[in-house]
């Protein structure tokens, strides 16, 4: 899913491989470099793209999901990832994502969409299917995309919401030629409009209360609308399932039933093996030794746009001081990390240097590189200026207060074990100390939310391309997504600003600018991008690795999702 283009995910046990030295696997299956990468790294997919008219109709799916979380309205600021993966099958989905990016307006909702400019002003047209309803019976009406507009354009601070990039630099949303249209106008000229007005709110949550609250616990399958609508839903069990919606105008999805079952990675794989469901993330060498060889098994790689990276809680005591910061970044071996990260796939990448843009598309720079390098030697030299002696015990203290440093780890993967206790070695090294303490993958919004950590793995699913578009969401200061806190308000004119500009060359030179500002914080250090590695079971189509397609590179148009003929 394009959409909110920064989601929110455990740091994991992510593969990365470097497309260029990718030898093909026995059991890989349909792997397609795509022609549109901009750099050296070709990009790499393999999902089995199938029309409808080869797919079987009929049949289960069932799959693996982290957490079945609290917040199920995914536009609102506490949902993550999982949030909308559960919300692609059974809310409005009025635009799709090919692999590459490039964005189709869904017919089912959307007759036409017409984009002008007027007056120097980008406006769009957008004319509703006359067929568009709510579950409850509700037209789906030009209101919706005012009340759209009004929760994500930021001007009312109690919607709290995952971004207000796009919609922050409309003007105004007016009633077209009846109910039936949308008038949208931007200030000026703005290149990113189709990457809007994805998905819509729901006229029972226009209010801040609703939108924040009503969908806490509870998925109102009554204010969707699509092909399929929720039949279960069982948070406390861990299982939500969708069947076709009786309701739905469009063409028939194809799955009489869809599934997701909340489980631990070693949990899944070993349900995959066991048959009792259709497809498994395989994180790390050891779950990808356990499923490859399972019977009936493809296994689909390709590119993940995403970024790993730890956290520096830059309003915890230990590390308000910027220079600790910086210096505690010094004495990580990212390259360190990466190998354990990769170990036994063969495959490697460069340390990532940004956030706004991936090392295959025009433009990316590697802005971390150039701030900071692994020295373990200078760490301790920049910790001692900043006041933190080594104790005799070896660890650091200031006024009394030794260096000690939270550091939780989400989830079951050995990798995610090996990785933090390498940290927390590289960290003895200088003199500070780590404390890890392991939570279960449900933790996660939890820990997420109640910023329970000094340092924090995690992770962004970028679900469009356009990466500049979003750096608001990334680094302005009021952003549920600037998790360090580190980034000053006094940046965010400056950030703002980048999407506003009228060509994305602009956009990409005053956006570097702003992220080397922001960097220069030291609130958070990424630590790579990855792969995707799906074993499927034969046969299932439009699903895998797939870059930007569909909800967050996996799983394609939900009535398309089923099995082949």
């Amino acid at each position: 899913m394009r959409k909110i283009s920064l989601s929110l995910v455990a740091l994991a046990a992510t593969s990365s491989l470097v497309l260029s030295g990718c030898s093909s696997d026995s059991g890989d299956s349909g792997q397609e470099k795509s022609k549109g990468a901009t750099s050296e790294k070709d990009v790499l997919t393999s999902y089995n793209p199938q029309p409808a008219s080869n797919l079987k109709q009929g049949g289960k799916m069932t799959l693996p999901i982290v957490e079945i979380p609290d917040q199920l309205n995914h536009l609102q600021g506490n949902a993550s990832l999982y949030t909308a993966k559960i919300a692609w099958f059974y809310t409005p989905q009025l635009s799709f994502n090919d692999p590459k990016g490039n964005i189709t307006f869904n017919k089912d909702y959307l007759t036409d969409v017409k984009q002008e400019t007027v007056g120097g002003d980008t406006q769009v047209t957008y004319t509703i299917n006359p067929k568009a309803k709510w579950n409850d019976g509700q037209d789906i009406d030009w209101t919706a995309f005012r009340d759209t507009w009004t929760a994500l354009n930021g001007k009312n601070k109690e919607y709290n919401v995952s971004s207000t990039d796009g919609y922050s630099s409309i003007t105004s949303v007016k009633k077209g030629k009846d109910d039936k249209q949308a008038i949208v106008t931007f200030k000026g000229a703005f290149v990113y409009w189709k990457s809007l007005f994805y998905e819509l709110v729901n006229p029972h949550i226009a209010k801040a209360e609703a939108f924040n609250k009503a969908y806490v616990n509870n998925p109102h399958a009554e204010w969707g609308a699509g092909p399929y609508t929720i039949s279960k839903f069982d948070a406390k069990g861990g299982t939500v399932s969708f069947k076709p919606n009786p309701k739905w105008w469009g063409d028939k999805p194809h799955l009489d039933e869809f599934t997701f079952v909340q489980m631990e990675s070693s949990a899944s794989i070993n349900a995959f093996k066991n048959g009792q469901i259709d497809g498994v993330s395989a994180a790390d060498a050891e779950e990808l030794n356990q499923v490859k060889s399972v019977k009936g098994t493809e296994l689909r790689r390709g590119t993940t746009t995403s970024n790993n990276l730890l956290v520096f809680n830059s309003t915890s005591p230990q590390l308000k001081d910027l220079a600790v910061r910086k210096a505690v970044m010094e004495g990580i071996d990212r390259a360190q990390l990466a190998k354990i990260t990769f170990q036994g796939l063969g495959y490697t990448e460069p340390l990532p240097g940004s956030f706004t843009l991936f090392p295959f598309q025009k433009g990316y720079q590697d802005t971390f590189g150039k701030l900071v390098k692994f020295d373990a030697e200078k760490a301790k030299k920049d910790l001692d200026a900043a006041g933190w002696k080594a104790g005799s015990d070896g660890v650091r203290a200031k006024d009394g207060k030794k260096l000690e440093l939270s550091f939780p780890t989400i989830g079951d993967s050995s990798t995610v074990k090996a990785r933090a206790t390498a940290i927390a070695q590289m960290m003895k090294n200088i003199g500070v100390k780590v404390d890890i303490k392991a939570h279960p993958s449900a933790d996660f919004n939890k820990v997420f939310t109640e910023r329970s950590f000094d340092i924090f793995g995690m992770g962004f699913i970028s679900s469009d391309p356009n990466g500049m578009l979003y750096i608001c969401q990334m680094y302005c200061s009021d952003s549920t997504l600037n998790v360090s806190r580190s980034v000053p308000k006094s940046l965010d004119e400056e950030t703002k600003a980048v999407t506003n500009l009228p060509t994305l060359d602009e956009q990409i030179k005053a956006g570097n600018e702003v992220e080397m500002k922001a960097m220069e914080t030291y609130g958070i250090m990424p630590l790579h991008n990855g792969t995707t590695i799906w074993a499927v079971k034969k046969g299932l189509a439009n699903f895998g690795a797939a870059q930007f397609y569909g909800s967050y590179g996996n799983l394609g148009q939900p009535e398309l999702i089923g099995w082949q003929k």
